[in-house]
């Protein structure tokens, strides 16, 4: 097979207007069009394609232009599940964190004076809520209410 001939590519109809064509300006298409009423030549506004033609190329621009917003708006959407993840892992940390609390306060509030003070050691000590929680409620015996 020759190479000349499968690369070969069907011409395109020329879908703009004459003298758009000739300043190599774009034209909307339109009979006339804005550029031909801008420039005060509405009766020059010559189409060498027929209008279906014309037509046909208007639309596939447009479905091509359509397109592109689709594209668009679907990255917006994944962008904002991905915010609404990240907000919702922020809800759930929030809510870890509270019940960690409520863990350490209890024990605060109705344990031993030696559990009390092991705690306030450890909160102290800079440690993190939800580990202290975790080890007060494994040694008061309610691992199995909490799991944070």
């Amino acid at each position: 097979m020759d190479v000349a001939t499968s690369h070969k590519s069907k011409p395109r109809a020329t879908a703009s207007c004459h003298p758009c064509r000739t300043r190599k300006v774009k034209c909307n298409r339109l009979s006339p069009c804005e550029a031909c009423i801008t420039r005060g030549i509405q009766e020059e506004c010559k189409y060498s394609a027929p209008n279906e033609d014309r037509q046909a190329i208007a639309q596939a621009e447009m479905i091509t232009e359509l397109r592109g917003k689709v594209n668009q708006i679907r990255e917006q959407i994944a962008q904002r599940l991905a915010y609404r993840s990240s907000f919702d892992d922020l809800e759930e940390e929030e809510e870890e964190e509270a019940a960690a609390m409520e863990i350490v306060y209890s024990a605060l509030r109705l344990g031993t004076e030696d559990l009390v003070w092991h705690i306030v050691g450890r909160i102290r000590n800079g440690e993190d809520l939800r580990d202290l929680a975790r080890d007060v409620a494994r040694d008061i015996g309610i691992e199995d209410d909490f799991s944070v």
